[in-house]
């Protein structure tokens, strides 16, 4: 039983690596299905060229490059390994040009099969080598281009980096007062952020008196509210007829009394009572001082009994 699950899985494993195979060569335009003779082919240099890149003849797609490495220990020859369809017939004249396309595609390995040929190529042989010369400059082009560039940028950078070196203490000094400043504004803001949370203390502080006040004054204007409906209850245009009414009764009065008709008017506006009232405390006056004086003209006491004496008036006539 286990046997046959590992049998399933070793199967199932190949066909997905062979349907990987054949999906990738097909989407690279090889016939998967077509038999490959090895070739190989010696450059000194392979810039560009990777595994997979194509091998083409005429503008077909004949077979990829299936590995690279050194062929020697001096380091200085790559041996290029091509797989390309069988049914190609290559003699001992062709070439591998290794060949750029256009300036943004990849590097590829054309073949030029070149007339004069003694013999067919079997498996294993070795194809001419030859690098195009648009590579060739393309690539020392490229490198002398860098080459300048950097030389230019390093000349850029020790222009600019000249006068810093003569005034290395005055930078040193600056950035001692740029540490300083910076220092300056932590402790500057740790105080702005000290104080920005006393002031929301203060605002939540003043928020909720506001709301208390605000609470205490509900009842007072609910009280106000009331009073208001009070007064519009009340029938202000009858009382303030009623107190016109009384404004000019009470004119209508004053009128009278400044006249001399009526008894109060006469009070006011006739001295003859002022007249007759002074006469009368002045006479008032003489007979309390009188009585003072000469009490028993007024007052008898007798317990056998006196006769009454007339009045002083009548005593001084009989005399």
């Amino acid at each position: 039983m286990a046997k046959g699950k590992e049998f399933k899985v070793g199967l199932f494993v190949v066909l997905m690596a062979a349907s990987l195979y054949i999906g990738f060569n097909y989407l690279r335009g090889l016939d998967v299905f077509s038999p490959l003779t090895t070739y190989y082919v010696k450059y000194p240099n392979v810039s560009g060229l990777n595994k997979g890149d194509r091998v083409i003849l005429n503008g077909l797609d004949v077979g990829s490059v299936i590995e690279r490495r050194f062929s020697n220990e001096q380091y200085n020859e790559i041996l290029v390994t091509l797989a390309i369809d069988k049914t190609i017939k290559l003699t001992d004249s062709t070439l591998a040009r290794l060949a750029k396309p256009d300036f943004l595609g990849g590097i590829e390995v054309q073949l030029v099969l070149n007339s004069g040929g003694t013999r067919i190529l079997e498996k294993g042989d070795t194809l001419i080598g030859e690098i195009d010369g648009g590579i060739t400059e393309l690539l020392t082009q490229e490198g002398l281009s860098a080459a300048n560039q950097l030389t230019a940028l390093v000349n850029r950078i020790n222009n600019v980096l000249e006068p810093f070196a003569e005034k290395t203490d005055a930078i040193a000094a600056a950035i001692d007062n740029f540490k300083k400043l910076s220092d300056g504004l932590v402790v500057t803001n740790e105080l702005a952020q000290t104080s920005m949370k006393q002031f929301n203390l203060r605002l939540e502080y003043v928020t909720d008196s506001l709301v208390a006040a605000m609470g205490g004054v509900k009842p007072l204007m609910d009280e106000y509210k009331k009073l208001g409906e009070k007064l519009n209850a009340v029938d202000v245009e009858s009382r303030l007829e009623r107190i016109d009414s009384v404004l000019y009764s009470t004119q209508s009065f004053l009128a009278r009394l400044n006249s001399d008709d009526g008894t109060l008017g006469k009070l006011l506006t006739n001295d003859s009572l002022y007249n007759t009232l002074n006469r009368t405390m002045a006479d008032l006056d003489s007979l309390m001082i009188d009585l003072r004086y000469n009490p028993k003209r007024y007052m008898h006491f007798s317990i056998f009994g006196r006769k009454n004496r007339p009045p002083a008036d009548s005593r001084k006539s009989n005399r």
